[in-house]
């Protein structure tokens, strides 16, 4: 058991992946452990120091009421290429109070054989953790859900002391039931996608929804018995075999299951894009062909998609679609650079996104439509005092990203104006120049490797001068390096 986490007023990374929701109160799982927000993100509590986080990548999250689980992971270098490893499973049963820390299931070289009804049935024993992430969780009253990409789906029943591996149908299977007759079946995720999976989703303590790399499967008995459903075995069918979320969304006379979807290169018709079923599965109705989704969100009858162009907003079930614009903070001047999202949650009226850039919230109601304004949340490393400034990335490289120059006004309202140089002290840019500044956080500004004629600039070392109200400038230093 481990203690709680530190307080903070900003979140432990900008890289955030996941969120979920509970109540009132906000958790996210980031580049930099898991955090959580009771008052919107005006505050943090990080458990990225808490001993029971085996490493502090986060992969997935799951959260119902006082119980919390974590899929941790970090990527290693094997034979000259990064591979991802799992670390294993942290879980709280008291709201974050204490923690217990679980080692990545993983199975004895001889174990083998499973008992499948009046089948034995052989699987792969997975005896390392690398290509053993687990990339998602769901946790019923008494059944915990894992989906991983080598060991694929198990659950367990005693707070992850014990897993059991879950026999799924093979590709060439629709159905697979503990009745059928089954010869030689074999479970080997090196030669079926099927048994690669991304995503699980209990709808109910019997009702299972798991995705995986060859389409999604759907058990009706507590995940004893499957129905798979992927391109090549039905005419409505979802979009791409490759199943990367599953959530289910609530309405007023019905429930509507929806899953994203990527080309997992089974069948040349999978497109990427977002789907849905009214019917338990035996219909799709597909929408946002051609974009990569991550994630989904709901509010009453509104879907949210986190995708690689924003977040996709629905009212009406997908018959049309509005997505957000350029994200900038009206309040602090801070904004969004990239249009991949990859998280995103919902709290009363208080959407959520995740990105690899910071998290940002906007409000939709009638009176606030959805992407009016938005808040941006970063985190950073704060300076103080307006003497001190710094920059990030350093070295950075124009022509993949932008270079934020951070720095303070001392707390109070102030002009600022920055400004770059080359190294032979000629000015080659304004960033901001008077700009107003109210002081009450640090600030980030923006550039982007451009000189004022708009040309890239070489290579090399540049200067920026920071003036706030024209006292004493503060100099930093950038690379840049394409």
């Amino acid at each position: 058991m481990g203690a709680q986490g530190t307080s903070s007023s900003l979140p432990p990374s900008n890289s955030v992946s996941h969120i979920a929701p509970q109540g009132t109160s906000l958790w996210i799982g980031t580049g930099k452990g898991l955090a959580r927000s009771f008052n919107g993100g005006r505050s943090w509590e990080s458990f990225r120091t808490v001993p029971e986080f085996a490493s502090p990548g986060i992969f997935a999250i799951d959260v119902q009421g006082d119980t919390i689980w974590a899929s941790t992971g970090f990527s290693k270098e094997v034979n000259d290429s990064r591979v991802q490893t799992g670390s294993g499973y942290t879980y709280s049963v008291d709201n974050g109070g204490t923690w217990t820390r679980l080692p990545q299931p993983l199975d004895a070289p001889g174990d083998s054989v499973v008992t499948y009804g009046i089948n034995s049935v052989k699987f792969l024993p997975i005896v390392v953790p690398e290509q053993n992430v687990t990339f998602d969780l769901d946790a019923t009253r008494s059944i915990v859900w894992v989906a991983s990409w080598s060991s694929g789906l198990r659950r367990s029943t005693d707070l992850g002391r014990t897993w059991q591996r879950v026999v799924l149908p093979s590709l060439n299977l629709s159905t697979i039931s503990p009745l059928d007759s089954l010869t030689n079946y074999r479970i080997d995720p090196r030669r079926d996608n099927n048994f690669l999976l991304f995503s699980v989703f209990a709808q109910s303590d019997s009702i299972i929804w798991a995705g995986s790399a060859g389409g999604i499967n759907k058990s009706t008995d507590g995940g004893i018995s499957w129905t798979k459903f992927n391109t090549l075995n039905q005419q409505a069918h979802i979009l791409g075999n490759w199943v990367i979320s599953i959530e289910g969304q609530r309405l007023d006379s019905s429930y509507r299951l929806w899953c994203t979807n990527w080309k997992a290169d089974l069948d040349p018709n999978e497109q990427y894009g977002v789907c849905y079923t009214d019917d338990g599965g035996r219909i799709w109705n597909n929408f946002l062909q051609g974009v990569k989704a991550f994630d989904l969100a709901f509010k009453d009858s509104i879907a949210y998609v986190a995708t690689e162009e924003g977040i996709y907003r629905t009212g009406d079930g997908g018959r049309s679609w509005n997505r957000s614009g350029t994200i900038i903070d009206k309040t602090t001047g801070q904004r969004i650079t990239s249009s991949s999202f990859y998280s995103v949650g919902v709290i009363n009226d208080t959407i959520y996104c995740g990105s690899a850039d910071g998290l940002v919230k906007t409000i939709d109601n009638s009176a606030h439509p959805f992407g009016e304004s938005w808040e941006v949340q970063r985190a950073y490393r704060a300076v103080g005092t307006a003497a001190t400034t710094y920059s990030y990335p350093n070295p950075f490289s124009p022509a993949q990203e932008i270079v934020r120059l951070h720095y303070s006004t001392g707390g109070s309202p102030a002009s600022v104006t920055i400004e770059i140089f080359d190294f032979g002290m000629n000015r080659v840019r304004t960033v901001v120049k008077d700009a107003q500044r109210s002081g009450t956080q640090e600030y980030d500004e923006i550039w982007d490797g451009l000189d004022d004629a708009r040309n890239k600039v070489t290579n090399g070392v540049y200067f920026y001068r920071v003036i706030v109200n024209n006292g004493d400038p503060a100099w930093g230093k950038v690379m840049v390096l394409e």
